[in-house]
């Protein structure tokens, strides 16, 4: 995942450069966080990373669908008319603390470590 968010970052920011001086559009990335929604319910351990979450992020919370789609309306408004370029967090700060693949959270997953 982390290369795909590392993606996601970077083709924002080509494209607002692009879209912004060819077609003055604006293009921002909300990245949202472990959100219990049904797609995300296919890749398996959505519910452990939203106890992770739950447990280390700043604000102590679930996250709801409506508080992305709130971001997402604010970014499509007059309100955000000189954010460009951005990479919106909403995650309950999540981004802020990151994510050790050493936590017990994931003691059952089969992650390689480095010690032998």
């Amino acid at each position: 995942m982390s290369s795909a968010k590392a993606a996601l970052e970077s083709d924002t920011r080509v494209l607002a450069f692009e879209a912004g001086r060819k077609k003055r559009i604006r293009v921002n990335t909300i990245s949202a966080g472990p959100l219990g929604s049904r797609a995300a319910k296919a890749i398996g351990f959505i519910d452990m990373m939203i106890d992770y979450s739950f447990t280390n992020a700043p604000l102590q919370k679930e996250l709801h669908a409506e508080e992305v789609g709130n971001t997402a309306a604010f970014l499509s408004s007059p309100l955000a008319s000189a954010i460009t370029g951005a990479i919106i967090y909403v995650d309950n700060g999540l981004n802020a603390m990151g994510v050790g693949v050493d936590s017990p959270v994931f003691k059952d997953l089969d992650i390689p470590s480095g010690h032998h």
